[in-house]
């Protein structure tokens, strides 16, 4: 692999873990999950510039594709209504899985 991706892929999780030390919510339990949508961030990373969440279109518009960046402006009110966000990369203290 890469050694850029590799890179890539590691600031990926530490950005995801960091952002668990100090949100509400938690990584959801399955972690090849996790590695999978941690791995898709490091390609969107390294094709467009930014840690951008792997289930969004990004629209070409830089205002608008920003609020997905990674945790993506939408995952507190999916994680509220859902248990999890977009992705399920996080979830709910709570969360059970399907």
């Amino acid at each position: 692999m890469d050694d850029t991706l590799v890179q890539l892929e590691t600031d990926a999780r530490k950005l995801v873990e960091d952002y668990i030390e100090v949100a509400p919510y938690k990584l959801n339990p399955n972690s090849k999950h996790v590695d999978k949508i941690i791995k898709s961030l490091a390609k969107k990373k390294l094709k467009n510039g930014f840690f951008y969440c792997p289930c969004r279109m990004l629209s070409d518009d830089k205002e608008i594709d920003a609020k997905i960046i990674c945790p993506c402006e939408y995952h507190k009110e999916e994680i509220e209504k859902d248990g999890a966000c977009c992705c399920d990369l996080f979830v709910s203290p709570d969360y059970k899985p399907a």
